[in-house]
């Protein structure tokens, strides 16, 4: 557990990692493990709104922004060109 004040949590975060706050920092692994998933056919048969809600999203619309934000296509479109390249 970090002990030290939230303000130098904030600081380290936002200077030394990147990212403009933590939610942004944690959003970055919950889209990279989607991404995961998605491409994989060990996950094929789960719907996107299961991916979703299994890497820490609420909901599908945060969710879809997000990953659209980061792949620049989405969810759906992402796992339809990885799954097709590795048939």
């Amino acid at each position: 557990m970090l002990t030290f004040p939230e303000q130098q949590r904030r600081r380290l975060i936002n200077q030394h990692l990147g990212y403009r706050n933590f939610n942004e920092y944690l959003n970055h692994f919950r889209i990279q493990e989607a991404s995961t998933q998605l491409s994989s056919t060990d996950f094929e048969h789960l719907p996107i709104l299961t991916i979703a809600l299994d890497v820490g999203y609420a909901s599908l619309i945060p969710f879809n922004r997000a990953f659209k934000t980061r792949y620049e296509q989405s969810p759906s479109e992402y796992r339809r060109e990885k799954l097709a390249t590795r048939s």
